[in-house]
C-alpha cells in the first residue's frame, strides 16, 4: 500500500471504519512512513479537537447553503488558496467554521502522488501550507470559544506554529490584553515571547503593561520586555513603581527587572 492510498483511507481508518486486514496494512505503513505518520498525527489531533465541539444541528436551509460553500471550496482548491480563506471561515458560525475546515482537509490531503522527486517537493510544500491554514483555522475558532480551557488549549496550539500569520499574532495580542481569565493572559504573554522581536508584539506589550492590573501580568510582561531589551519600556516600568497600592514585593521585583534594562 503505498502513500497515495494511505491518504485516501486515512480519515476511515480514523473512525475505525475499515476492516482489519485494512488497518493492519494501514498501521504497518505508517510505522515507516514519517510523512504519512505526520500526517495521520495531524487528523488524529483535528479530529479530537472537532468532537468536543457541541453545536446546533443546522436546518434544511442552512445545510444547502453548506454543500453550496463546500462546493465552492472544493473549487477554490484547485488554484492556490490564499490565508485570506481562513480569515473568511474563522468568522462563520461554529457549525460552518468546522465543517469548512474538514472539507479543507478532505479537499487538501487526497493529492495524487508523484513520482519524481521535484514533484514530491512540491507536494510537500503544499501540504505545508494547507497545515498552516489547517492549524490558524483550528486555533482562531478555538480562540473564541466559551470555554477557557478551549481558549487556552488554543494559545498552546498558537505557541506551536513555527510562523504564526497575523491574524493569529493579532488573536494572541487580544488575549493577553483582554481576556477575562489570567491564566490565559499569561499564557499569551508565554506564547508571545516567541515572536517578541516582531514590532506589532513589542508594542503590544508595552501598551498592556500600560493598562494590566494584575501584579503577576505585570511582572510576566516586564520580564519580557526586559529580556528583548525593550527600552521604550522604561518610562512605564518606572510609572509603576510610583504606584502605592502595589505591595511592596512587586516593587522590588519591578524595580530589579528595571535595573537589567537600564
Amino acid at each position: 500500500m503505498d502513500c497515495k492510498n494511505i491518504r485516501q483511507l486515512i480519515i476511515d481508518s480514523q473512525h475505525q471504519e475499515l476492516d482489519w486486514s485494512t488497518m493492519k496494512s494501514i498501521e504497518e505503513h505508517i510505522a515507516n512512513c514519517e510523512a504519512c505518520k505526520e500526517l495521520s498525527k495531524e487528523y488524529y489531533t483535528l479530529f479530537d479537537d472537532l468532537n468536543q465541539f457541541k453545536f446546533e444541528l443546522p436546518d434544511e436551509d442552512l445545510e444547502m447553503g453548506f454543500y453550496d460553500m463546500l462546493e465552492q471550496e472544493k473549487v477554490a482548491l484547485k488554484n492556490t488558496q490564499s490565508i485570506s480563506t481562513a480569515s473568511k471561515l474563522y468568522r462563520l458560525n461554529p457549525f460552518l467554521r468546522i465543517a469548512a475546515a474538514v472539507a479543507l482537509i478532505v479537499g487538501g490531503y487526497t493529492l495524487g502522488y508523484f513520482h519524481s522527486q521535484q514533484a514530491q517537493r512540491q507536494e510537500m510544500t503544499l501540504l505545508t501550507q494547507e497545515k498552516i491554514q489547517l492549524q490558524t483555522l483550528v486555533t482562531l475558532s478555538l480562540m473564541e470559544d466559551k470555554s477557557a480551557s478551549k481558549r487556552l488549549q488554543a494559545v498552546q496550539y498558537a505557541k506551536n506554529m513555527e510562523q504564526p500569520t497575523m491574524d493569529v499574532l493579532k488573536v494572541l495580542i487580544a488575549k493577553m490584553s483582554h481576556d477575562k481569565r489570567v491564566n490565559i493572559r499569561l499564557a499569551a504573554v508565554n506564547a508571545l515571547s516567541q515572536f517578541a522581536e516582531k514590532k506589532i508584539v513589542k508594542q503590544a506589550l508595552i501598551k498592556a503593561l500600560e493598562i494590566e492590573q494584575n501584579p503577576n501580568m505585570q511582572i510576566e510582561i516586564i520580564q519580557l520586555l526586559v529580556a528583548i531589551q525593550e527600552k521604550q519600556s522604561i518610562p512605564i516600568i518606572k510609572n509603576l513603581l510610583q504606584n502605592h497600592q502595589l505591595p511592596d514585593y512587586i516593587k522590588e521585583q519591578i524595580q530589579y527587572e528595571l535595573e537589567q534594562l537600564i
